[in-house]
């Protein structure tokens, strides 16, 4: 998927949580990007006899996954399956235990966004919304928790994460979490902590909050049910609204478009597309001097072509600065536009980008868009500290494309393997005698694939798009996507965390 190995050492100090303690030396500097140095607070709790317990008696480690999408549920379902079967090596190694919190008990299923937004009964919500807890019932014989909630801080020198908790299902597993551990925590963090807000401590944290985009109808804004209702108001307004405005010349606004005038403007009947009596006016609205200005200019113009053939009204060149939603008595929408003139539509949909949920992030830790600032090679949160890592449209190296998080996947959890391994080794050897085995880890370093894959649905069987660079015809858009915009595929994200666009290469019978 993108990566190669090479030798690296990585820098790291004693746990957090309890574990022995120890006073080695960091000796072990990380080659492709420098690890600062850093201590981990002490919260270790003695036992009547004055020691701290280790091994099975000591309280699990948290293994932190902040969300559960694509990237979050690839991890986790990689961590239950493979990592953990690979530690506890030696006899002071400590338990492990894998906490993931997302603000969604479902996935929203959002590759099909331009489809379920237009009718109820083109992709309907039991398919778009996956539960995530039944996709984890076969991990049942490992120690994981999944908690409702959105992190909001993050205390990098504390290494303790700030949940605002959603129910009571998830302030009594976040409480179960903390009954041994909150005993760590000094008066003062205790005295803030309510029930629907909670601290958890971290041994190691993944960062895969992801991005949200601007329209509640593209993606997942809290608990899915927010989302659901977005949808159940866009279908109701529908069904009676004449026009209909779309802003982005992006593949979300594109497809949009495309899907809007496909399933209200035109029937089809004996295989022919006949336009209705009384078609809705669609306009796309692109602020680009043409429409999917990432791909080349002729797939541009193929886009457009196709677009205007379903009767969609392109304008380019065109910002929109603010849009008033129930302006007036009829419940429409006034849109103001860059160049001092306005639009009144029925619907307006904002396709005009995402931002990073990255808010709980500090300041310091974020790039000037508000992307956490990662390790392009180690996925590693380098000034964060020990064993914290960001993967997917929330971390810089991103280029928010779906590829982009799996490719990462394998590399984020070797090296987190590495970093915990090189942990118990210092554990199970405080003066430095296991430091030829910590130097003999080898991390994998990721490497950014400069291809434009990019599939682009717009009409009932057709679209445009490419796949690593190369130019692919509309009915093959068709079958990679545009068929069922991959809902098939939903389940296996959820259950076992694959990539909804593996194809099956002839060489080894691996996925790329």
């Amino acid at each position: 998927m993108g990566s190669r190995q090479v030798k690296t050492s990585i820098e790291t100090a004693p746990h957090t949580e309890p574990a022995p303690i120890t006073t080695e030396t960091p000796d072990r500097t990380l080659k492709l990007s420098l690890q600062p140095t850093q201590s981990e607070p002490n919260h270790a709790r003695k036992t009547s006899k004055g020691k701290i317990p280790t091994g099975l008696g000591a309280e699990p480690l948290n293994i932190v996954i902040l969300g559960a999408s694509f990237g979050g549920l690839s991890c986790a379902h990689h961590f239950l399956d493979y990592t953990i079967n690979h530690l506890r090596k030696t006899s002071t190694s400590p338990n492990y235990r894998l906490v993931i919190v997302s603000p969604s008990t479902h996935i929203y299923w959002n590759i099909g966004a331009p489809r379920a937004l237009v009718s109820p009964g083109l992709i309907k919500h039991e398919d778009a919304f996956i539960p995530i807890e039944p996709g984890f019932h076969r991990h049942r014989g490992h120690q994981f928790t999944i908690i409702q909630g959105e992190c909001v801080a993050m205390d990098t020198s504390a290494r303790s994460l700030t949940i605002e908790l959603i129910g009571n299902t998830a302030q009594k597993r976040c409480s179960q979490i903390n009954k041994r551990g909150s005993k760590m925590l000094s008066p003062i963090a205790n005295s803030d902590v309510t029930p629907k807000v909670q601290t958890i401590m971290y041994h190691a944290l993944l960062m895969c909050t992801g991005s949200s985009a601007n329209s509640d109808l593209l993606s997942l804004h809290g608990p899915h049910y927010n989302t659901i209702g977005a949808l159940n108001a866009f279908h109701a307004k529908v069904a009676q609204a004449k026009s209909i405005v779309v802003c982005g010349g992006g593949c979300s606004g594109v497809e949009t478009a495309g899907q809007l005038a496909t399933f209200l403007n035109l029937t089809r009947r004996w295989g022919v597309a006949r336009k209705v009596k009384n078609p809705k006016q669609i306009i796309l609205i692109s602020g680009s001097d043409r429409c999917l200005p990432r791909l080349k200019p002729a797939i541009s113009a193929k886009a457009e072509k196709m677009l205007r053939k379903l009767g969609v009204d392109v304008k380019h060149n065109i910002r929109v600065i603010a849009a008033e939603e129930d302006f007036d008595l009829t419940g429409s929408c006034k849109i103001a536009l860059n160049d001092d003139t306005s639009v009144i539509a029925d619907l307006y949909v904002a396709c005009t980008g995402v931002q990073p949920n990255s808010g709980y992030v500090p300041q310091e830790l974020r790039d000037e868009k508000g992307y956490v600032r990662t390790n392009p090679g180690t996925m590693r949160v380098d000034a964060a500290g020990l064993r914290t890592y960001s993967i997917g449209d929330v971390a810089s190296y991103s280029q928010n494309y779906v590829l982009d998080v799996y490719a990462a996947v394998p590399v984020v959890m070797h090296n987190l393997l590495n970093d915990l391994i090189a942990h118990e080794l210092r554990l199970a050897s405080p003066y430095g005698g296991n430091q030829d085995k910590i130097d003999a880890l080898e991390d994998e370093v990721y490497v950014q694939r400069h291809v434009d894959s990019q599939l682009c649905p717009i009409s009932r069987y057709g679209g445009v798009g490419m796949l690593m660079d190369k130019v692919i015809p509309a009915t093959m858009v068709h079958m990679l996507k545009g068929h069922d915009y991959r809902v098939c595929k939903a389940s296996m994200v959820v259950v076992n965390g694959g990539n909804p666009y593996a194809i099956k290469t002839a060489i080894g019978n691996k996925y790329e």
